[in-house]
Parts: C-alpha cells; sequence; structure tokens
C-alpha cells in the first residue's frame, strides 16, 4: 500500500513536538546559585523537574524602558492663574476671551497680519512663524478663558 506524500509529511509534523519536548532538571546549590539542566542532579540534590513542553516562551531580548509621563508645571500654572482671575474677575475673564477669539479670527482670516514693533513702535508684517505661534497662543488663551465665568457659557 502506499502511503500519500502530504499524509506522511502531516504525521511527521505532529510528531516533531513530542521529539523536542524534554525534561529539565533545576535546582539551587549551597552557594545559591539557581542550575537548569537536561541531565538530572547529583542524588542528594533536591530538584524540581520540569517539562520543556509546558514551559510559557517568554520574549527574547528586553523591553525597553518606559519614560514617565512629563508634567507640563507652565501649562499647570497658566490653568491655575486662568482660574484665578476667572474666579476674582469674571468681567476681566470675559474681556481676555472676547480678545482671544478676535485675535484667532483675524490670525486664521488672514495671511498678511501686522504688529506692532516695541522698540521702534512701527507696523511689521508679521513672518508665517511668528503668526503660528500668535495663532497657538491666541487657541490657548481661548481654552483657558472662554469657559463659565459668569454663569453662562462662552
Amino acid at each position: 500500500m502506499i502511503i500519500p506524500y502530504p499524509f506522511f509529511a502531516l504525521s511527521l509534523l505532529m510528531i516533531t513536538p513530542l521529539v523536542n519536548a524534554s525534561t529539565i532538571y533545576t535546582w539551587v546549590d549551597d552557594k545559591g546559585v539557581t542550575h537548569y539542566s537536561e541531565q538530572p542532579p547529583a542524588q542528594h540534590v533536591n530538584a524540581q523537574q520540569l517539562n520543556s513542553a509546558e514551559l510559557e516562551q517568554k520574549r527574547i531580548g528586553f523591553d525597553s524602558p518606559k519614560t514617565p509621563a512629563k508634567v507640563d508645571n507652565a501649562a499647570n500654572q497658566e490653568k491655575i492663574n486662568a482660574e484665578t482671575i476667572r474666579l476674582q474677575n469674571a468681567e476681566q475673564a470675559d474681556a481676555i476671551c472676547e480678545q482671544s477669539k478676535q485675535n484667532q479670527l483675524v490670525l486664521e482670516t488672514y495671511s498678511r497680519v501686522t504688529k506692532t514693533d516695541p522698540a521702534t513702535n512701527e507696523k511689521v508684517v508679521m513672518t508665517d512663524e511668528e503668526r503660528e505661534a500668535a495663532l497657538a497662543e491666541s487657541k490657548k488663551r481661548v481654552e483657558l478663558f472662554c469657559k463659565e465665568s459668569t454663569g453662562k457659557k462662552q
């Protein structure tokens, strides 16, 4: 009788893990060193037997260290300051909110925005980087100040 090749290959694949499985002995010597071996230790050593087929495989290598989440103290301080202003003077918080919304609208709408140079008091066109930085600052101020301040939502 001729055995088909795929059946023979499948039977070999099923037997292979059983052949590779072996008994592993582990023990701790007098100096506290843990040993692992496929050979049984000396008669006077208390060894534990482990079946290699039952052991869970671990990843090889190492895990990269986890970086702790950075706490942005400056952002926390800005939130505290905004909350203090909102609690002490709701009208001032509303004015900052409205001014920040207006600045954000202008910076988002126009690509050529001018600012006054504090040294010379002349109007200077903002660069794209300056405009983006000012826009980010305006968005941050809107987020900080445009909340419930007088009992009504902005």
